[in-house]
């Protein structure tokens, strides 16, 4: 039983609008994450915490809000967070705005002291719930966000709200700073992650496909990036008879990278086809195509024949070109093996090799 998961995944801002709301939450604690109070403790041993809510907002056109309220479950459940509101203090960025605890109604509430206030288009909102103090279960409590927004001089307000899932640990849990030495990187470049992990967690690194144990690792190389990649760190923490997790992300873009997709719509221009002169053939001669692409033979002398064959062996093709009929064209596969034989002596000839991006025919 998984008593307790978190996620924690790097997001573009710049995508924010797309969830169709006025504000977007990101939420940060301190510890990160939250570990709970001693199991045996008493009222006097309590692990405080602090919550950060960091909110933004991207949109074409302001609004007017009178409060945003910040509901917090109290008790000493899993899913609750805090015993009690005792010595919680409140903060907001925004001039002119108060806080005020409701425990009676297990919410903050923050409003402008003027009735109501604009927030314009690019406008932050930062919230700050500090001396938290939490509670002895380990679980996940879900903090509600309640937005009481309008269209500025419009009368009624609408109430927006967001659930964010806030995770509570076993005590000396942590898993931090898990980054790469390189955000962005060449086609084929290598990354180094690094992460910091409380000896109580198990480790595993996530991506494409690939899970990999890294308990006994803070650093670890990956090579030959390709393409874009999240890489995943999730930490295990045994927790009475069920696991707490935690999960922290970082993403890597690759210039150029290699691209695999199922149909492929292009409006506008596009170029896949090159072309290059390639080392006319010696008496026998073998090159591997390194990608899909079109061999055009112009022979000026003698017999050439061209023989094709795929991965497993099996000849496939047979082409010719001689003297008197000067020139053929080619399809040639990826890995296809493409062997070059003159009849009855060495002659003469123009290979041109036009790939499908930049792969080369390799001689051996």
């Amino acid at each position: 039983m998984g008593l307790v998961t978190q996620t924690a995944v790097t997001t573009d801002p710049e995508t924010a609008s797309d969830f169709g709301s006025q504000l977007q939450y990101s939420p940060t604690t301190v510890p990160d994450p939250l570990t709970i109070s001693p199991p045996d403790g008493d009222d006097n041993t309590v692990e405080l915490g602090d919550l950060i809510i960091v909110s933004s907002r991207i949109s074409p056109d302001p609004i007017e809000t009178n409060e945003i309220a910040v509901h917090l479950p109290i008790g000493t459940e899993a899913w609750q967070l805090v015993f009690d509101y005792t010595g919680m203090q409140t903060s907001i960025n925004l001039s002119g705005w108060s806080a005020t605890p409701d425990p009676a109604n297990e919410r903050i509430l923050f409003k402008p002291n003027t009735g109501h206030a604009t927030l314009t288009p690019t406008q932050g909102v930062t919230l700050q719930l500090s001396k938290l103090r939490i509670n002895r279960q380990v679980g996940t409590a879900p903090v509600v966000i309640a937005l009481k927004w309008r269209t500025p001089g419009s009368t009624p307000y609408r109430t927006e709200e967001q659930t964010l899932a806030l995770g509570k640990f076993p005590a000396g849990f942590y898993l931090r700073d898990f980054k790469a030495d390189n955000a962005y990187i060449e086609n084929g470049d290598p990354v180094t992650l690094t992460w910091d992990h409380s000896d109580n967690a198990t480790c595993h690194l996530l991506y494409d496909n690939v899970e990999i144990p890294v308990t006994d690792y803070s650093t670890f190389p990956v090579q030959d990036i390709r393409r874009n990649t999240m890489f995943y760190l999730r930490a295990r923490a045994q927790a009475g008879t069920g696991t707490a997790e935690r999960t922290l992300s970082y993403y890597v873009t690759v210039n150029r990278p290699d691209l695999e997709v199922r149909n492929l719509d292009i409006h506008g221009e596009a170029r896949m086809l090159r072309m290059r002169k390639v080392n006319p053939p010696r008496w026998t001669d073998t090159a591997t195509a390194q990608t899909d692409g079109i061999l055009l033979v112009s022979v000026s002398s003698n017999l050439l024949w061209i023989k094709l064959r795929a991965g497993w062996g099996a000849e496939q093709l047979l082409f010719g070109a001689r003297e008197q009929e000067r020139s053929c064209t080619i399809p040639v596969m990826k890995g296809a093996l493409i062997n070059f034989q003159w009849v009855p002596s060495t002659g003469g000839a123009t290979l041109l090799w036009c790939p499908f991006g930049d792969g080369e025919l390799v001689f051996s």
